[in-house]
């Protein structure tokens, strides 16, 4: 449920000698929110892929300041990404001097590609430069990798710890079902942000604990338009569509997701004709909205809307021809 950042490949990049490495770059900020809607339950996502998985964090600019590590920088991180982790290794190898970003580069890499022992190694050794967003890579790992114990410990070795620190220990709790965890270090945070409240309004939620994500929605200092429809999916689930679309109205700003989510609330309460309506209302409509109503209608067994809604779709992808054959058989 974290927001996290990473390169935008726009375009296919060069292959060219590591010692004519380009300008560096600055890699912008992505938050994307995905909200996967499956019979019977909910499920929240606030991440750039779509995944409950960890990120791995990755620095947003480098400011080094000596031009041969930045531009080396840029190439490790441009190779990890595209997953030629063992040339971004040598070239990291071959650095006289890299420096904190580098070390944090390369580490996130081998997390990126599976190979979290050797990033470990990496972070372990002496000679290693580390700061809060390496330490928060190797956390992110292991939750990645399934290792709560491990990233649990981490996170209590960790010298120094920022709002993003407790936020992804607290999402790798709710990711492991570790619920109470992540409630309890939740009422420890120093300071927290509306992510740290939407983490945990969307896990309990999610897990039936809706009057707990209720108050806590209530007492939210600030809202975004994840926190209303983490809060709508989440009485939509639990049976309480009524309160969810009181919800819904009163919010000030909705995106394509929050409709989607009422609309599912609807569909998935056997009230196809207010989410027909919804749907006719949306001020623009995406592919999961489609595929959304689409299903709602088949699971209802309104096999012929759904039919007629699905030749309708401007533009078809494998769930739509999958969520229609499914319908038919």
């Amino acid at each position: 449920m974290l927001a996290f950042f990473r390169v935008v490949e726009v375009g296919k990049f060069i292959r060219i000698p590591f010692s004519n490495c380009v300008q560096i770059i600055t890699i912008p900020v992505l938050i994307n929110l995905k909200l996967l809607l499956r019979r019977p339950r909910f499920n929240l996502y606030h991440s750039i892929d779509g995944s409950r998985s960890a990120k791995i964090s990755m620095p947003r600019k480098d400011f080094t300041i000596d031009g041969n590590v930045a531009r080396c920088n840029w190439m490790i991180t441009s190779l990890s990404k595209d997953g030629r982790i063992m040339e971004a290794r040598r070239l990291f190898d071959e650095m006289r001097d890299p420096d904190v970003i580098t070390w944090t580069s390369v580490i996130s890499g081998f997390i990126k590609c599976g190979m979290i022992e050797e990033a470990r190694r990496l972070f372990d050794r002496v000679d290693a430069k580390k700061n809060v967003v390496t330490w928060i890579a190797m956390v992110g790992g292991y939750i990645r990798s399934n290792k709560i114990s491990e990233a649990e410990k981490l996170f209590h070795e960790m010298p120094n710890k920022n709002v993003v620190s407790w936020n992804t220990m607290i999402d790798g709790y709710a990711q492991n079902g570790g619920i109470d965890s992540a409630m309890y270090l939740f009422e420890k945070m120093p300071e927290r942000n509306v992510v740290s409240w939407n983490t945990i309004v969307s896990m309990l939620a999610q897990c039936g604990r809706i009057e707990e994500a209720r108050k806590l929605f209530d007492r939210m200092p600030e809202r975004d338009v994840i926190s209303w429809t983490a809060m709508i999916a989440g009485l939509s689930k639990n049976g309480r569509i009524d309160e969810a679309r009181l919800l819904f109205d009163r919010m000030r700003e909705r995106n394509v997701v929050s409709w989607n989510a009422m609309i599912t609330g609807y569909s998935h309460n056997s009230r196809l004709d207010e989410a027909l309506d919804l749907f006719e209302k949306m001020p623009e409509r995406d592919l999961p909205s489609w595929n959304t109503m689409i299903t709602g209608l088949i699971q209802n067994g309104d096999l012929r809307r759904a039919r007629k809604l699905f030749n309708a779709v401007p533009k078809k992808n494998v769930i739509s021809w999958t969520t229609m054959i499914i319908g038919y058989v």
